[in-house]
């Protein structure tokens, strides 16, 4: 039993992370044993349950429940899974042959660019003094 605070609330934060991990691994291995079940009673059938194993290991990476790597090559392992199911030996046939669409390019006609233009420079002016006023000063005559 915790006897500081900060033991004690350390308890409640891994308390909360153990059930959000067991959420995801439970999410984990349902997904992966569905698509085995699937792949061995229907092999036609996998692509819902293929999908849904590679979201759950993809959101397993995400937050950081598994390593990237082990992700990878667990769906490396699946797709190698379909493949011997379904008979595919990894050769690319016309009906396995992605369609690409051939891109057209439309030339737009360039309106001719104007010319650079020349900056303009500028010239500092000479200090003009201004005339001084002519108007005479009032004073206050003494009285």
């Amino acid at each position: 039993m915790p006897n500081t605070s900060s033991a004690k609330k350390a308890l409640r934060g891994s308390l909360k992370k153990k059930a959000f991990n067991l959420v995801k691994k439970s999410n984990i291995k349902n997904a992966l044993r569905d698509f085995r079940r699937v792949l061995s009673t229907n092999p036609n059938e996998y692509k819902a349950t293929l999908s849904r194993a590679f979201s759950a290991l993809d959101k397993a990476v995400k937050t950081n429940f598994i390593p990237k790597a082990r992700a990878d090559r667990k769906k490396s392992r699946l797709a190698a899974m379909v493949a011997k199911a379904t008979g595919y030996d990894g050769t690319i046939t016309e009906s396995t042959k992605p369609k690409v669409e051939k891109k057209v390019t439309v030339k737009k006609e360039t309106a001719a660019k104007p010319k650079a233009v020349a900056k303009k420079t500028t010239v500092k002016k000479e200090a003009v003094a201004k005339p001084k006023s002519t108007a005479k000063k009032v004073t206050k005559k003494a009285e």
